[in-house]
């Protein structure tokens, strides 16, 4: 891992703000980009846009903390897609990598920073944004459930010149989502050369095994513009760490009058874990087209495609309803059935847009940007009884789909004056943004009753009611559109004193308007020393995910000490179900930010930072509890939602304030013949507090406590759930054609609380999590070669098994588990840069 901060090369606009740093002509811009960028003992060059407006020579001299991350440090993470070695690098950074189940583990979840969700991270590619996720986490993830992200797995690593990591608020720059702070995704931009690698690895247990092929190129266009394609290609095993199912199938004597006798089922281990993933293929371009010294073309995009195969809760025989079926759906499960989720993504975006002007004159940025994320789920191993012993044992149960829209024209210009010490860096610039969500109905057969139906007790055929699927009911589109402008300038008012502000104003279609503002400062009282801080506003409405989903499907939930089957619908917030249990119409986030650094450089190899900042959100969003027992069935009693006994729905019931503390210590070494020594260590800890909570009203009038419907454990999620610090260390010494990188990690203790029963709350302790990475350059041999061997987790590091190992005493590990579940990854990878 290496997060030392770098010079500053040339100049960039990003979408909403211009993240603006060196002004400097278009030519000359093209000129430097040309120039190798050589590795000497002690500093990686590279180019810091992201947060500061100032002409800067290093993240260090940013008015708000930024890190930096480079190819190599997320290839050296051994993790195959960037979302991951995101997490493990920065200590600020939040992913659930555990067990998620067949459908949940399917869908790439969202980074998070400061200890918030994963929407109140703002992701950027080349500066513009980024769409989100078609699906949201509905597992208990601290930091995720409810939160639809951006998918990062989609983009190939090989594509990445560079990731920059804002952690401030700065939704008043870049625009709503960007509460926690904004991951600037920075593609690769070459006229020539190329690279390839390969890597293959496996987990200790003998599981999990993965391939992974990565390829770039470099290819010059005319007038010096270059177009640079990237693409990774890979597949992976299922990984699973379960205890075996003990449950006694057909009860404890065999029947003498059934053909079905109790018997060793080849289910007593049955996977729940990472799903197998096939078909993965991430294609990436980024190309600029000079047309001459002042006007530039500019394009780039994504395409990514994953096909994946959950395995859900194994269903035995013996299982209710399937039991009660005639003996030919007995017939095509004899050993019951373990229900597959294979979800199909597809994903894209395309950025078109042109640059133009000069420093005279000011500069223009103009582009649009679309993308698309389709998410279609097929059910595995389904039956639907009331079709027949000849129904479908795989169906479609429908499409989710987010498209959004992103145009802008950006203006920035340095205006000199007398009374300042430096020019003002100004930019102002206009947007629109447009955004659909769809869900499209799956095949009949899975929510439907067919012919065969017969609703008596005995025959029972057809009786349990199908198990999930998007209903005709539930098929839907909404949109919204998004109007804007910004006006953002920042200079050094005395030669110490560099003062930003920012004021943004947007108009949503369905939310009316909103203006929020920063101001930052940072004052150096010398070269060595600086304090840094900001204030802003921030605004975040409810995406359109989080206010048009709705499904079926059937959840396994602990009634009475006893897992059982139920029925399960998210309503639609605002609907006429959800008000009947005090679910209102959701209203936006609004938050406020403040932040306060120092920034201390002793020596010229040596930095360290410390930053402190609270967060306060009003009305934030939540999903609420899997609400079940008689309130639902009192009130769904008579009403054309009788049939329904578990619901979950979006709600605003609850404030929440974080405040945290982040600290960075980087040191290089030079050692002469001995090698170069890099070393990197970051703390970061956050408490997360409610502190508000509103009771719900239903449409009858009556009050509803908020505690039935964000419980004990929802309420955790967001307070204790999360480890309360996390540390990351790096050390990377290189010596001639060697290198070894170390990295270890070490999560602080968290605790899970129990809805129902306090005797299964459980704290888990601290874990630390080791990495090691080897690499050798064989340049005497082939140039270009290296081959590297790594291991992730390479001590063999577990957290604590949850107590109450639910369901069936099955899954070792609690969704929370921040890494580690899956026991030691090693790897190996050769690669070839030409």
């Amino acid at each position: 891992m290496n997060l030392i901060t770098h010079p500053v090369l040339f100049k960039t606009s990003i979408f909403g703000l211009s993240v603006l740093t060196t002004s400097i002509t278009l030519a000359n811009a093209r000129e430097i980009a040309k120039q190798s960028v050589k590795d000497d003992a002690i500093t990686l060059q590279s180019v810091v846009v992201t947060g500061s407006r100032k002409n800067i020579k290093s993240a260090l001299e940013a008015s708000a903390p930024v890190d930096i991350v480079s190819t190599t440090d997320l290839l050296e993470t051994g993790e195959s897609d960037l979302s991951k070695a995101l997490a493990k690098l920065s200590s600020s950074a939040t992913l659930p990598t555990s067990p998620g189940g067949g459908f949940s583990a399917s869908i790439g979840a969202g980074i998070a920073l400061r200890g918030l969700n994963s929407e109140q991270t703002l992701i950027l590619i080349n500066g513009k944004r980024r769409h989100t996720s078609a699906y949201f986490t509905r597992q208990t993830f601290a930091g995720a459930r409810g939160s639809a992200g951006t998918d990062l797995s989609l983009i190939p690593i090989s594509a990445v010149e560079r990731v920059e990591i804002l952690r401030d608020g700065a939704a008043a720059q870049f625009g709503s989502d960007a509460i926690a702070g904004v991951v600037n995704i920075i593609l690769k931009s070459k006229d020539q050369g190329g690279g390839i690698s390969y890597q293959a690895g496996i987990y200790s247990q003998g599981d999990g095994e993965q391939h992974k092929l990565n390829a770039w190129k470099g290819i010059k266009l005319p007038n010096d513009g270059s177009l640079t394609l990237a693409l990774d290609v890979g597949k992976k095993d299922t990984i699973s760490i379960t205890n075996p199912d003990t449950r006694v199938f057909y009860g404890s004597k065999p029947n003498p009058k059934s053909k079905y006798q109790e018997h060793n089922t080849p289910y007593r281990k049955w996977n729940f874990g990472s799903p197998e993933v096939k078909d993965q293929i991430n294609l990436s371009y980024n190309a600029d087209l000079p047309l001459n010294d002042a006007i530039a073309l500019y394009s780039f995009g994504t395409y990514g495609h994953r096909k994946a195969f959950g395995e859900n809760f194994y269903e035995p025989p013996s299982t209710p309803g399937l039991l009660n079926q005639s003996e030919y759906f007995k017939d095509r499960y004899p050993d019951g059935r373990v229900p597959l989720s294979i979800v199909t993504i597809d994903d894209f975006a395309l950025t078109i847009g042109a640059k133009a002007g000069d420093q005279k004159t000011g500069k223009v940025d103009a582009f649009a940007t679309y993308g698309r994320n389709k998410v279609h789920t097929d059910q595995g191993n389904g039956i639907n009884p009331s079709y027949g012993p000849d129904s479908q044992s795989g169906y479609s149960l429908g499409d989710n789909i987010f498209s959004q829209l992103n145009t802008g024209i950006d203006y920035s210009r340095n205006f000199s004056t007398s009374w300042l010490y430096s020019p003002i860096i100004f930019s102002a610039g206009a947007l629109y943004r447009w955004e659909e969500y769809q869900q499209v109905a799956g095949n009949p057969i899975a929510y439907t009753r067919g012919p065969f139906y017969n609703p008596s007790p005995v025959s029972g055929v057809g009786v349990p009611p199908i198990y999930a699927g998007i209903t005709n009911e539930d098929s839907r589109k909404i949109n919204r559109d998004v109007y804007g402008a910004y006006i953002d300038a920042e200079a050094d008012v005395i030669k110490s004193l560099n003062v930003g502000v920012a004021l943004r104003s947007e108009k949503y279609s369905d939310f009316g308007t909103t203006t929020n503002g920063k101001l930052t400062l940072k004052y150096d009282f010398n070269p060595e020393f600086s304090l840094r801080g900001s204030a802003s506003t921030g605004y975040r409405a409810p995406s359109l995910t989080q206010l048009g989903y709705s499904t079926y499907s059937v959840q396994t939930v602990d009634i009475n000490g006893v897992w059982q089957d139920v029925q399960q619908r998210t309503l639609i917030a605002g609907s006429e179900a959800a008000k009947l249990l005090g679910g209102g119409e959701l209203k936006p986030e609004k938050s406020t930010n403040y932040s306060l650094g120092l920034v201390w450089k002793p020596a010229k190899q040596t930095s360290l930072t410390l930053d402190a900042y609270q967060i306060d959100i009003h009305d934030r969003i939540l999903l609420s509890d899997n609400i079940t027992g008689s309130i639902v069935s009192n009130t769904f009693q008579g009403t054309e939602y009788s049939k329904i006994n578990n619901v979950a729905f979006f709600n605003n019931l609850l404030d929440t304030r974080t405040r945290g503390a982040e600290f960075s210590l980087k040191h290089d070494l030079d050692l002469q013949q001995y090698g170069i020594l890099k070393l990197n260590l970051a703390i970061a800890g956050n408490d997360n507090e409610i502190t508000k909570v509103r009771n719900a009203v239903t449409s009858k009038g009556q009050v509803i406590s908020s505690s039935l419907i964000a419980g004990r454990n929802t309420r955790s999620l967001i307070e204790s759930a999360a480890p309360t610090s996390k540390v990351t260390t790096g050390l990377l010494w290189n010596l001639g054609d060697w290198s070894v990188n170390t990295a270890v990690r070490r999560y602080g203790k968290w605790k899970i609380l129990n809805n129902t029963d306090p005797s299964l709350d459980q704290t888990f302790g601290e874990q630390w999590v080791a990495d090691l990475d080897i690499g050798y350059k064989a340049d005497r041999f082939v140039k270009g070669l290296k081959f590297n061997i790594g291991a992730v987790n390479l001590f063999n590091s577990f957290p604590d098994q949850t107590v109450s190992a639910a369901p069936y005493g099955v899954v070792k590990y609690t969704l929370n588990s921040p890494e580690g579940t899956y026991g030691t990854y090693l790897y190996a990878r050769a690669s070839h840069d030409f």
